[in-house]
């Protein structure tokens, strides 16, 4: 696998990490069980945390094979063999697959969330975030057919989520423009 590709994921997700813990901060506090280290910014902090530090691990592992990738090409390396390989990488081309473009579609559309989530609120961010995913990810040949169950299921999920944790875990979540 293309080691400097692994360290620009890593990185990425890294950036992706910080941001999302940087972003709970701005959740307001509230702990249901008095003083307990269960908040409402917890979680996330916890989460992003978790990424944070399995990213750094992530980098430091693809760090470490490329070098040891350097090290065996040096060792081994005969002018024919080198040239040869050069004469690949140089005409490799980009190409933008389909999963590739879902995956980057899915990205934008995540980090669009992100940043409506506490404009719009958690209920209307919720629901088109889930509807449009859903869309992008089903087949062409399927949307029509599966449009009124899709429909229904981006409300009701974000709804009930939204129900269990203001009535069950008496948890607060942005409510947004309308009080959604």
């Amino acid at each position: 696998m293309n080691q400097k590709h692994e360290i620009g994921v890593g990185i990425f997700f890294l950036l992706l990490s910080v941001f999302y813990i940087a972003q709970s901060l701005s959740i307001q506090s509230f702990d249901p069980f008095g003083n307990s280290f269960i908040t409402s910014q917890a979680m996330p902090q916890v989460i992003g945390g978790l990424v944070f530090v399995i990213s750094i691990a992530h980098i430091i592992i693809a760090f470490v094979k490329l070098q040891k990738e350097k090290a065996k090409q040096t060792e081994s390396s005969a002018e024919d063999q080198s040239s040869s390989q050069v004469g690949k990488a140089a005409g490799m081309k980009l190409r933008l697959t389909k999963p590739v473009l879902l995956m980057l579609i899915t990205i934008l559309l995540t980090c669009a969330y992100i940043y409506c989530f506490t404009r719009l609120g958690f209920i209307l961010s919720s629901v088109f975030f889930l509807m449009i995913q859903i869309f992008v990810l089903i087949p062409a040949e399927k949307r029509k057919k599966w449009a009124a169950f899709i429909v229904c299921f981006s409300i009701t999920i974000p709804v009930g989520l939204y129900l269990l944790f203001t009535r069950v875990l008496s948890m607060f979540l942005p409510r947004g423009l309308f009080g959604l």
